[in-house]
């Protein structure tokens, strides 16, 4: 036998058992990212057997390309497949025991095995994607009008008007409508969108039509809105170059996929916000497309929608400052010192006039500002669950302490997963009096018990970043219709003063069994694009994968996002209408390879 020939057996023998020892280990990671008590069900099943083999199949296929990649890309490889292992295998412990048990051994064997393991998957995905031939599209196809897209998205809507008819109604709505008819206003909600819904609904009342007339009208003209912001991001996907074959399943996307019509429909100011969000995201990718033939036509929108987003939601704010700096970091070397002081100029230009706006909005109506509770939900759910899980560690002076924020029989109504219910009886007076005495109570207690904060944290959040949570934050609750029982994926009735009247009862009794229902999660693959985790990985994997590929003004585009994602980690609960931006994008992540920026 040559030595050639013996070196290739060598070759083909150190390949196969490579394959066999990551195909084990994929196994054994699988085994913790199953969100069930019983881990012997699987590990002691022939189904281990079967991954086993097609892990073993498909690793052989793929480790010859992973070998020969750069040290750089197997990095990036590598973080993106740990960060998603510690997610999957700290999110199965909280659905099945609402804790994370950070001293078991197992979970830690089990996360860096599927660690391992899932890397190559991820760089051939990533070279697979990413590959550089621009999308552009052909002369002879014709070309997409704004208008045309627009009423299509709109009519694809209109039956879901008509089923949910005059609209959902639902989450905060009756609180904004009651602001407006008391005259007593508040900054709990943002003032913009009070004025607007509550405004409406009254017309409808004043004018003798009723509330359903001014609901009905308030959601059509969010429809309009809607539908032309998406409209217009199928316009700009198709100057970016991208077929008209994608530009087609852009707008059914938009027009048939449940979540779309179901949020255009709904009075939540998260469909305005994520709407203003993506405008804002549209143009920042246009800025990163042509520096400079961004200013000409683009800017009014990019600071009209900065502003409108700004006012629609206070931790829109955090992320667009936020995103300033990032921007700079990330585009100093890509683009020139002249085009980038005129986009932070138009970033502070829209943080100045969002200032100056809700200042006179506040003003002028005279709204109050004394709550606290909402920038405090991971400090009240924290010290809440220590009271529950660990009360041992309070002493009397603490207890009595904490009573003056938080009454007991308050603190006795601590839920895991959202704290509405708990923070609703926290006295923002109390804590204004002397706010030193409460965090320092804070402190103390977390210093005592940390891994019960982290705990009290990871819960009330980890729908955001694992796939497979179910969405019954709401479980049990009773609403003016129903009563939340499987799951709280959507608010779907019609709050007084407003009354369902539904034209087309099939198409709503299909959308109530979305919303309340575990109706879609029982659908294997099609339930996971609904699970805002699984769609925040097919961000990052599209964010992180432009990493690799040094492509950072297209990053610099998409910081907003994970930024914004970073503010939810500390709000009250997990609603798949605090993220609705991660599906709004989805079109334009899938074409990111497609778009040739500035320079490349």
């Amino acid at each position: 036998m040559s030595k050639q020939s013996s070196d290739n057996n060598r070759i083909l023998a150190d390949d196969k058992l490579r394959a066999a020892v990551l195909a084990l280990l994929g196994c054994i990671g699988c085994n913790g990212i199953m969100a069930m008590d019983n881990k012997i069900a699987y590990s002691n099943s022939m189904l281990s057997v079967f991954l086993f083999g097609i892990f073993y199949y498909v690793i052989r296929k793929l480790m010859p390309e992973f070998v020969k990649a750069e040290s750089r890309e197997k990095i990036y490889s590598y973080v993106f497949s740990t960060a998603l292992s510690i997610a999957l295998h700290m999110g199965a412990m909280l659905e099945v025991k609402d804790n994370v048990d950070f001293t078991s051994l197992a979970m830690y064997v089990e996360t860096i095995c599927f660690a391992i393991f899932f890397a190559p998957f991820v760089h051939c995905l990533w070279s697979y994607i990413f590959q550089r031939n621009f999308g552009n599209a052909a002369v002879e196809e014709k070309k997409l009008r704004l208008g045309s897209v627009w009423l299509i998205i709109f009519l694809l809507w209109v039956p879901v008007f008509m089923a949910f008819y005059p609209g959902a109604f639902v989450y905060d709505a009756m609180d904004e409508y009651t602001q407006v008819i008391s005259r007593n206003f508040t900054m709990h909600h943002p003032l913009v969108h009070v004025l607007m819904l509550g405004g409406l609904v009254h017309l409808g009342e004043y004018v003798g039509l009723g509330a359903n007339a001014g609901i009905a009208l308030y959601t059509l003209i969010q429809m309009v809105i809607m539908s032309g912001v998406f409209a217009y991001l199928v316009i700009c996907l198709q100057r970016f170059g991208v077929r008209k074959k994608k530009l087609l399943i852009t707008i059914l996307f938009f027009g048939l996929f449940p979540l779309f019509p179901m949020y255009a429909v709904c009075s939540a100011k998260d469909t305005l916000f994520s709407g203003a969000f993506l405008l804002i995201i549209l143009m920042l990718v246009c800025f990163a497309k042509d520096n400079e033939g961004f200013f000409d036509g683009r800017r009014i929108i990019f600071v009209l929608a900065s502003v409108a987003m700004m006012l629609l939601r206070n931790n829109g704010f955090y992320a667009y400052a936020v995103s300033i700096i990032v921007i700079v970091a990330l585009c100093i070397k890509q683009v020139e010192k002249k085009q980038l002081i005129k986009l932070v100029i138009l970033m502070v230009l829209s943080i100045v006039i969002y200032k100056g706006c809700s200042f006179c909005i506040k003003t002028a109506l005279s709204a109050s500002d004394e709550e606290h509770q909402e920038m405090l939900t991971v400090p009240i759910q924290q010290i809440a669950r220590v009271y529950e899980y660990a009360p041992d560690v309070l002493d009397d002076y603490d207890k009595a302490v904490l009573y003056e924020v938080l009454p007991e029989n308050y603190l006795i109504t601590y839920a895991p997963r959202c704290s509405d219910v708990l923070k609703s009886g926290f006295d923002n007076r109390a804590y204004a009096l002397d706010k030193s005495k409460y965090n320092s109570l804070w402190l103390r207690t977390g210093l005592k018990k940390p891994l019960v904060y982290i705990n009290a944290w990871l819960v009330n959040s980890y729908g955001y970043w694992y796939p497979d949570m179910i969405i019954n934050v709401y479980g049990g609750n009773q609403m003016y219709t129903y009563q939340y029982k499987d799951s709280s994926y959507f608010g779907f009735e019609t709050e007084p003063p407003g009354s369902r009247q539904s034209m087309i009862p099939v198409l709503e009794e299909l959308y109530r069994n979305i919303s309340l229902e575990l109706f879609q999660q029982r659908i294997p693959v099609i339930s996971m694009l609904f699970a805002p985790g699984f769609v925040f990985w097919i961000f990052f994997f599209v964010f992180t994968g432009l990493m690799r590929e040094r492509r950072w003004k297209l990053v610099a585009a998409y910081v907003p996002v994970l930024l914004l994602w970073g503010t939810v980690l500390l709000g009250p609960t997990v609603l798949v209408r605090y993220m609705l931006i991660l599906w709004f994008i989805l079109p334009l992540l899938a074409c990111s390879k497609d778009i040739k920026t500035d320079r490349e």
